[in-house]
């Protein structure tokens, strides 16, 4: 079968040499280097197959930043992410005590209220000008790994309470919300002229979302943990019981989003806080509060995570059929683009059929450089709204099933990835490039099967972590397709 492979392939290259001569560029090399009877030639015209692949899984449990909200996006169509997280009791929540003549005594507390607090980073996807909705629901059943997994996968999904603790309108400003001060962030604040610190209560004068929580769902929660902590339960002291009871909360977005964002888990910065009041002695009526942040660490770390969503019936190259990691859209079923998509798993697959017909250009002959470039759709990204991705794009060996295989080696054996060549003059010029001269050599020296291809997306391990996404060109007949640039030196 194979045989059969390489000598369709050998004619098919003869016809290419032949009509495409005008393409190479001879050089006459010093013959300290290369005697006379070497050229060398530039060869841009081999074929390239391309397709887009979507994986059956990716882990998103176990990263430091929650993903929240969504976007609609014409060409990959409505992306939005349901947050699943474990509420941390803060070491525990003990009744109050104070020592009251040499004798401690509990003091009891009053629950004021319930609030959602959040520092987003300063990294978003999609349009912030516009209202968003969040949503927050209790959990129905507790968060529990499937037998012989250690993750979650973007697809699992956990049952919640049907009425929301929280359903608010905000504004996300991701710069200005993302700064955190501590003595701020405690509701402490340095006196003007002094370097001591005052208490203030009420307003909340920091940055971050700082969103109260007036559902009747969410007092109700509040005033049952205050019961709690003021009979001395268990419950709020002993974290197997604190997790039966509050199993985890889901952050959603409202229907109408417009925008991704990311939300540090870990240091205190993604929770829910509690305030109250105690009701005799020398603090009574003073407002103090404890917070709940979501899980970042510990036992519980791998219990937080993303559900990824796509609705991709309505993109205008019909995504929708894009099921299972072995299917494949080929680029001439998808207008000639191809796609890379974090979150949802969207990589892009090439081959090379006929690379190892280089052989046949002369008496002997050997690679000095293969350059892959691939060009973003110039009307797919925009700087502010849609930007090119900052995380970087891995190059996997795959085969027919779209599995991955291994990275491509790059330098000192570290993942081949691609670096971004920008034009600040014709931005619809720039484009990505990445050397590909081991992985050509290696097949003029061992040959390929026929099936061998290369998956080109967000690193395995992070895919699940980031919503970046890349429109591709592969017009055929645009000068802005994927292309091999190969540098060939022959031995005539």
């Amino acid at each position: 079968m194979r045989t059969n492979h390489v000598l369709l392939l050998l004619l098919t290259l003869s016809f290419l040499i032949s009509c495409n001569s005008n393409n190479f560029e001879e050089h006459q090399i010093g013959d300290n280097l290369i005697d006379e009877t070497s050229e060398v030639v530039l060869i841009d015209t081999l074929t390239i197959k391309t397709s887009t692949v979507i994986l059956d899984s990716l882990i998103t449990s176990g990263f430091k930043n929650a993903i929240l909200g969504s976007y609609k996006d014409e060409f990959l169509g409505d992306v939005k992410t349901e947050y699943y997280g474990v509420l941390d009791y803060n070491n525990g929540f003990p009744k109050p005590t104070k020592e009251i003549d040499k004798v401690t005594v509990k003091v009891p507390i009053e629950f004021d209220s319930l609030v959602f607090m959040a520092y987003p980073n300063k990294e978003y996807f999609g349009d912030t000008l516009q209202v968003q909705r969040l949503l927050i629901n209790r959990l129905t059943e507790e968060l529990e790994l499937p037998d012989n997994e250690d993750f979650f996968y973007s697809h699992t999904k956990f049952n919640y309470a049907e009425t929301p603790l929280l359903d608010s309108e905000f504004f996300l400003k991701p710069v200005k919300q993302s700064k955190y001060d501590q003595v701020i962030d405690s509701h402490g604040k340095v006196n003007e002229g002094t370097n001591g610190v005052i208490d203030y209560y009420g307003k909340y004068y920091g940055d971050g979302i700082y969103i109260k929580m007036d559902s009747e769902e969410a007092i109700s929660l509040g005033k049952e943990i205050v019961e709690l902590v003021n009979a001395e339960s268990d419950t709020v002291t002993q974290a197997y019981l604190w997790h039966r009871f509050i199993k985890g909360i889901v952050i959603r977005p409202g229907d109408n989003n417009t925008v991704m964002w990311q939300a540090p888990i870990g240091e205190n910065k993604l929770r829910l806080r509690l305030y109250y009041h105690e009701t005799d002695y020398a603090d009574a009526g003073k407002q103090k509060y404890h917070d709940f942040p979501v899980v970042q660490g510990g036992p519980n770390e791998r219990l937080s995570f993303v559900n990824y969503s796509s609705d991709r019936a309505s993109t205008p190259q019909q995504l929708d059929r894009l099921i299972e990691q072995e299917n494949e859209l080929n680029s001439d079923q998808t207008d000639n683009l191809t796609f890379i998509q974090g979150g949802i798993g969207l990589y892009t697959k090439i081959k090379i059929p006929y690379i190892e017909n280089l052989k046949t250009l002369g008496l002997t002959g050997g690679i000095l450089r293969a350059e892959l470039q691939v060009y973003p759709k110039d009307d797919s990204y925009d700087e502010e709204l849609f930007p090119l991705p900052k995380n970087n794009l891995i190059l996997y060996n795959t085969m027919a099933d779209n599995k991955f295989r291994s990275v491509l080696p790059g330098p000192n054996n570290a993942a081949l990835s691609f670096a971004f060549v920008s034009n600040p003059q014709n931005k619809d010029e720039s484009y990505f490039v990445t050397d590909l001269t081991s992985y050509v050599n290696n097949i003029l020296v061992n040959g390929q099967e026929y099936e061998d291809a290369i998956l080109i997306g967000f690193p395995r391990e992070a895919v699940g972590n980031t919503y970046d996404r890349l429109i591709i060109e592969d017009e055929p007949n645009s000068d802005f397709r994927i292309r091999l640039k190969v540098t060939y030196v022959i031995q005539r």
